[in-house]
């Protein structure tokens, strides 16, 4: 089994931290480090920085993170088995380390090596997540949450592949109710606004094995509609939209509901939320509804496109935009000489246009109207 090598550990710490030296030359050393990647185990010594390098500074263990996630992002595959068994080892209990940088660090790489290795190719990432949300200890509840929503993210919500071995058939099927648990967690909204985050990435791709499970997602949803905290509201907004696409059939019968509170939201003081929910109204003319639920919008237009024209947003240099207000500026006034565009109309010769070298520098030989301006 592989072990690192306290000269190697030494020679590789030396280098991060010349290349984190305020006046490095950081080309030179990138190239160093790149020199050092070819080497077949460096990545295992990255990786036992980060997670075991007790006394070594925070950031040099972050720095060593982040170039562990580029390798393993370029050079999984070629990487021999015994090797990335070792970085999977490693990375599973630094997610819960006392020090957030070191958790965050350690769940971005968990995330590389989820996406690198595939569902099947870690299996037993899953139900050591699913460990760490259950233990109650913050450190290792925060650590995985970190760690699922990038995973979603790494694999788009494809956490619905059966997976040999775990008794609820796929990741997703796994962590969904887990993570239902914690949407409620009455006593932190970073735990709330987490576990609703990563629940929203994996609707797309929802197990049917677990399709129950998504009416108590809709009521979750209802129940957190008016958390005090902007974050949840967000995800609240992007859950409805989820679902409008996944399932519409689960929002048909509150449909009127949804719509009143969107447009509520829509005037949250919270710009993050307010352009979250605006994704709904897209979403409403895309989803496949049932022709009665799409004349429910209807009753609310006259209070909805006002609303909408009232918050929309213009780039400053929008070239539409400006010839409006060019337009609307000069609307009833009359054009002076020097607003009329010139134009002249070229000479029709039997030589034809530039194009059979008829015009010459002279530029006699266009064909037809010749703008200059």
């Amino acid at each position: 089994m592989w072990a690192p090598q306290k000269e190697g550990v030494d020679q590789i710490l030396q280098l991060l931290t010349e290349y984190r030296a305020p006046g490095a030359n950081q080309q030179r050393m990138y190239q160093r480090l790149q020199q050092c990647a070819r080497i077949p185990d460096f990545n295992n010594y990255l990786a036992a920085i980060l997670c075991d390098g007790d006394g070594v500074q925070e950031e040099i263990r972050q720095t060593a993170g982040l170039l562990l996630k580029n390798n393993l992002k370029t050079g999984w595959e070629t990487t021999a088995a015994e090797y990335r068994a070792y970085i999977q080892r490693a990375l599973l209990p630094a997610l819960g380390h006392a020090s957030k940088l070191i958790r965050q660090t350690a769940g971005t790489c968990v995330s590389m090596a989820a996406r690198a290795a595939g569902p099947a190719g870690w299996p037993d990432l899953y139900p050591a997540l699913a460990r760490c949300v259950e233990s109650g200890d913050a450190n290792h509840v925060d650590g995985a949450l970190d760690a699922i929503y990038k995973t979603c993210e790494e694999l788009n919500g494809r956490l619905d592949v059966d997976v040999p071995g775990l008794p609820e058939g796929s990741p997703a099927g796994l962590l969904i109710p887990r993570l239902l648990t914690l949407m409620a967690n009455p006593d932190s909204a970073t735990i709330r606004r987490r576990a609703l985050g990563a629940i929203n990435l994996m609707v797309p791709c929802w197990p049917e094995s677990h399709a129950k499970l998504m009416d108590t997602y809709l009521q979750g949803l209802f129940q957190l509609a008016l958390d005090q905290d902007n974050g949840v509201r967000k995800h609240v907004c992007s859950g409805i939209v989820g679902l409008l696409y996944r399932a519409p059939e689960k929002l048909t019968p509150n449909m009127r509901e949804v719509i009143t509170y969107m447009i509520d939201r829509t005037n949250d003081g919270d710009e993050d939320v307010a352009l979250e929910s605006c994704e709904f109204w897209a979403a409403f003319c895309e989803a496949d509804l049932e022709r009665d639920t799409v004349e429910t919008l209807r009753e609310f237009t006259p209070k909805l496109i006002p609303m909408l024209l009232t918050n929309m947003a213009y780039a400053e240099d929008d070239e539409e935009v400006l010839q409006a207000e060019d337009d609307e500026i000069n609307r009833g006034r009359e054009d002076s000489d020097k607003d009329i565009k010139p134009s002249f109309r070229g000479t029709k010769d039997k030589g034809g246009g530039l194009g059979d070298g008829g015009g010459g520098n002279g530029g006699g030989g266009g064909g037809g109207d010749t703008d200059l301006f």
